[in-house]
């Protein structure tokens, strides 16, 4: 290590190599960071499994819903990850679908009336098929309704990673207080930086130990990615698909148990593109079956600048939640997101780059009830 830094001192001409700073993370690192392996805890949440795959459906309207699902399920999709906002005829949406083939997870927001769903299951009994909300306290009793927590909400927010983390972990804290038996799955996005967002998964795995430890409740945990909206394009197909094999690359070797490739349209498209469909699946089977990344082991496990950001963002995080009181948590991290929000805007309109507001798009949920962001200029 000591001949590479020389080396590097040489290369830059410099004696006191520069310090990097992010300012969109907040992580400030120099190179000596990347030298020196720090402490790290074991992992229990993560390379636990084969990752398990889903594409993604928002079920809207009846017939194009169906029609997308037909499409994806005769194109090789292992899972499937449903929503809406409305129920639509389950009989009808699930007509012929062999559920003993595929895994199948339905997961609403909490405005959505759960009854219908669950007497549907109750009288066709689906195999590999789980119910996920984000109620905490349910109505009624029943053993295969699981708490899902959003971070995925709070990235398309344009919450960094470590705001992410608080997000999540904040309402980690508040759900295991209740100490319940329902399994809990924390839906995380995957945003632009790679390196930052492995170690957001290793954070993560950290906080939700500290958390469990904390609380002495350890109910069954899970931990899925999901690749968004708020980069991509209308017209550059291209960028599009090295984004979303980067983002997806990241999902597989941050060694979480399911990632789900979302259509890079969803946003701003009036009508599903099924080569888009096309494009998310195959992005999945190029990295399973082509690169071969579907083993459950750590390819990050050595990385000296993961194991620091990830140490960087587990104080943040713990700093914040324990400084901050639960009254004053919700509209505090709103004001770190939309700071964090006008340097993204900054950046871009240093470069030149025009911002489309996110009234032109779909209305993606935000953190706390609110609206998600769209950062990418989409001229036709």
């Amino acid at each position: 290590m000591e001949a590479w830094v020389e080396q590097l001192k040489k290369e830059y001409k410099l004696q006191d190599l520069p310090e990097f700073n992010n300012p969109i993370e907040g992580i400030s690192y120099s190179f000596l960071d990347q030298t020196t392996l720090l402490t790290a805890w074991e992992s229990r949440y993560l390379n636990t499994q084969k990752m398990a795959t889903y594409s993604f459906h928002h079920v809207e309207e009846l017939a194009t819903a169906r029609a997308k699902l037909l499409h994806d399920l005769s194109h090789g999709c292992e899972g499937i990850l449903l929503t809406w906002d409305e129920t639509p005829d389950l009989d009808q949406l699930f007509k012929d679908v062999h559920f003993e083939y595929l895994h199948t997870i339905v997961c609403l927001p909490i405005k959505v009336d759960l009854m219908p769903v669950l007497q549907w299951m109750d009288r066709n009994h689906p195999t590999n098929f789980r119910l996920e909300t984000g109620i905490k306290e349910l109505p009624i009793s029943h053993p295969s309704v699981g708490y899902v927590i959003s971070g995925f909400d709070a990235y398309s927010s344009g919450a960094n990673a470590w705001q992410e983390l608080a997000y999540v972990c904040n309402f980690l804290e508040q759900f295991l207080a209740r100490k319940t038996s329902r399994e809990v799955t924390l839906e995380m996005g995957i945003g632009e930086n790679l390196v930052v967002e492995l170690a957001k998964f290793r954070a993560l795995d950290w906080l939700v130990q500290a958390i469990c430890e904390q609380q002495q409740h350890f109910p069954s945990i899970k931990i899925r990615c999901k690749t968004g909206w708020r980069n991509k394009t209308s017209y550059r197909v291209n960028d599009n698909q090295i984004r979303q094999t980067l983002e997806a690359m990241c999902g597989f070797i941050s060694g979480v148990q399911e990632l789900c490739v979302t259509p890079y349209d969803f946003a701003y498209a009036k009508t599903g593109d099924f080569l888009v469909r096309r494009m998310a699946l195959n992005t999945v089977h190029i990295l399973e079956n082509e690169a071969e990344l579907k083993d459950k082991r750590s390819y990050v496990q050595g990385s000296f600048i993961v194991q620091h950001h990830a140490h960087w963002l587990c104080d943040k995080v713990w700093s914040v939640l324990k400084s901050t009181s639960s009254e004053n948590f919700e509209h505090q991290l709103q004001q770190e997101i939309e700071n964090t929000n006008q340097l993204r805007k900054q950046q871009r309109s240093m470069a030149s780059e025009p911002i489309i507001e996110s009234n032109d798009f779909k209305e993606i949920s935000g953190v706390y009830g609110g609206i998600g962001v769209y950062f990418q200029n989409l001229q036709a």
